[in-house]
């Protein structure tokens, strides 16, 4: 089972010019690293200080503590990065983070099925939920398509009628 302390919040894609910068992808929020002092490559690693972080278009361009040459930003790249839970900004009422979400069950208001959440991505305006990896379901994460999310009873309920098109 994945380390639930760890969260996976970027994906490296390969050096950005000879001096140990990266580029990198992120999860969710834009954001996302401006909260962060370390990131952590791949769930066995230790935590590496952030030293630049630089927005270019929709991506980062990184430099890590430790990752002087693109020789060795070549041999992580496709590694997630991570940070521990305990970091992590404190959620509002409705929010919660993708990897929580990973694994629900996915039921319309008759409580019919419709398979388990395998993916979250965001299209820019909102989340959109991959259902199922067969069938492949975008739901959009809205407010008037998601009527609950409880990580306790492992579910979200969605108004079917409004996206019955996406279901086919």
């Amino acid at each position: 089972l994945m380390d639930t302390d760890l969260i996976e919040i970027a994906r490296i894609q390969g050096p950005d010019g000879l001096d140990g910068r990266m580029w990198v992808s992120q999860y969710g929020d834009p954001q996302c690293f401006s909260g962060y002092t370390h990131l952590i490559i791949s769930p066995q690693g230790n935590p590496k200080r952030i030293l630049s972080c630089e927005r270019q278009r929709k991506r980062w361009a990184v430099r890590l503590e430790g990752i002087k040459q693109a020789a060795q930003v070549e041999l992580i790249k496709g590694e997630g990065l991570y940070v521990k839970r305990e970091w992590l900004p404190e959620l509002k009422q409705d929010e919660h983070y993708w990897v929580d979400l990973i694994g629900l069950k996915v039921l319309d208001r008759d409580a019919h099925i419709l398979g388990e959440i395998v993916d979250v991505f965001s299209n820019g305006s909102n989340d959109v939920y991959v259902v199922d990896r067969e069938k492949q379901l975008y739901i959009p994460a809205t407010r008037d398509v998601v009527t609950e999310i409880s990580l306790e009873r492992g579910v979200i309920v969605i108004e079917r009628d409004l996206i019955a098109d996406l279901l086919g």
